[in-house]
């Protein structure tokens, strides 16, 4: 709850920027909602399919392959990006300096997501696969198919997750320290980004990664009714 005491003092134009981040962290939500069914619909492939297979999907079924490759990572990206940066609009009222350190985390892990997203480049090599009849042209195309299929679940990925994990612990407990979002919001934050950081474990760590992201879709809407509430709240000058 936001008192008349605590009401945020900005422009028109940050007023209605509340209410994007609002927009912004209910499309996150039902982006990650969306790439969770299609998970079962079209699973993933990067770590459990060959090259060669990956190639081949990508040509008999453009859509359901990238789904399967994660393009909803790509899609998810810059609307994080724009929710984050809203969020910290909020935070550095709190903490500048840490709320600053949580937004230069989230930005290097969005570059990292496009890093580990190699999609284009795979769509072109299964192109050039499709149409070559030359062996050792195909030998190369799957050699070169193999570099960026190790992207997809190498160091950008691992270190994209473990920063975003991080920045998210770190939000929320800056978040317990204003009443600009709700102690639902905070808890809920901390629970699940402390959920997700045994990704690495071996055999069950995609395990917590997997509930991290289920428990992201209830976190996305709370903080959307949260920076809606703000929006309302802030004094116009």
């Amino acid at each position: 709850m936001i008192t008349n005491e605590e009401k945020l003092v900005f422009n028109p134009l940050n007023k209605h920027i509340f209410k994007l981040g609002s927009i912004a962290a209910i499309l996150t939500s039902v982006s990650i909602a969306f790439a969770i069914v299609a998970y079962f619909i079209w699973p993933y492939k990067g770590n459990t399919t060959s090259i060669e297979s990956i190639l081949t999907l990508l040509q008999t079924d453009l859509v359901g392959g990238l789904i399967a490759l994660d393009v909803s990572m790509l899609i998810i990206a810059p609307i994080m990006i724009v929710m984050f940066t809203i969020i910290y609009t909020v935070l550095k009222s709190v903490d500048k300096s840490m709320a600053m350190i949580v937004l230069i985390l989230e930005i290097i892990a969005i570059g990292l997501i496009i890093v580990c997203r190699p999609l284009v480049e795979l769509v072109n090599l299964s192109e050039q696969y499709a149409i070559t009849t030359d062996t050792m042209e195909k030998t190369r195309i799957l050699a070169a198919g193999e570099v960026f299929r190790c992207q997809l679940d190498g160091t950008a990925w691992a270190i994209q997750t473990v920063f975003l994990l991080i920045a998210g612990l770190i939000s929320n407990i800056i978040m317990l320290r204003t009443t600009y979002f709700s102690k639902k919001t905070a808890w809920t934050g901390i629970v699940i980004s402390a959920i997700g950081l045994p990704f690495f474990l071996p055999e069950i760590g995609l395990m917590f990664l997997f509930l991290n992201t289920i428990g992201s879709i209830p976190w996305c809407i709370f903080v959307a009714s949260d920076l809606y509430k703000i929006s309302r709240a802030v004094n116009i000058i």
